[in-house]
């Protein structure tokens, strides 16, 4: 048994060293650029939607407000390069400000469940949802922790439904 432990300690200190001075290349990782401007000048075509609402009222007593979406084309990494491919969906990032941006009550999901690539990832900006397709028009649902503390994100409540068009 101390010789496992050994050899995997050994590995994974290996691997640590091997990160820090650059050998990691990121394979495989799927990434997304942090603005759109940042995506622009990652070389993604990059298009925005607009919102038909924009500020919220939460469940939680806060106030929320959300910007204009943008998309780009996913990437992967590959050789320490970004690698762009639609078979991986695209990023579609919903920007927001609240009032507590730490405060994990509310998250958004496509509404059309069969253009789901993947799950979204909440940022505490951002919201990035992941659409197969982009179509003019995408909905988006807003889903808020249930304040009934027994069902909590067991149970979310779907306050509003987002109409986002794309700005032509």
């Amino acid at each position: 048994m101390g010789k496992i432990f050994y050899t995997l300690s050994l590995l994974s200190i290996i691997f640590s060293i091997l990160t820090m001075i650059g050998c990691d290349n990121g394979n495989g990782l799927f990434g997304h650029s942090e603005t759109k401007e940042e995506a622009k000048v990652n070389g993604a075509i990059v298009m925005e939607y607009v919102p038909d609402k924009t500020n919220f009222n939460l469940l939680d007593g806060t106030k929320m407000q959300i910007d204009t979406a943008w998309t780009e084309i996913s990437f992967t990494y590959k050789n320490g390069g970004k690698v762009f491919d639609s078979t991986y969906g695209y990023n579609f990032a919903v920007p927001y400000k609240r009032e507590d941006p730490e405060n994990f009550s509310f998250t958004f999901s496509l509404a059309d469940t069969a253009n789901r690539m993947f799950t979204n990832g909440r940022e505490k900006n951002a919201c990035q949802l992941r659409p197969k397709y982009l179509y003019d028009k995408i909905q988006v649902l807003l889903e808020q922790k249930n304040t009934d503390t027994s069902k909590g994100w067991m149970q979310p409540i779907i306050t509003d439904t987002i109409t986002f068009t794309k700005i032509k």
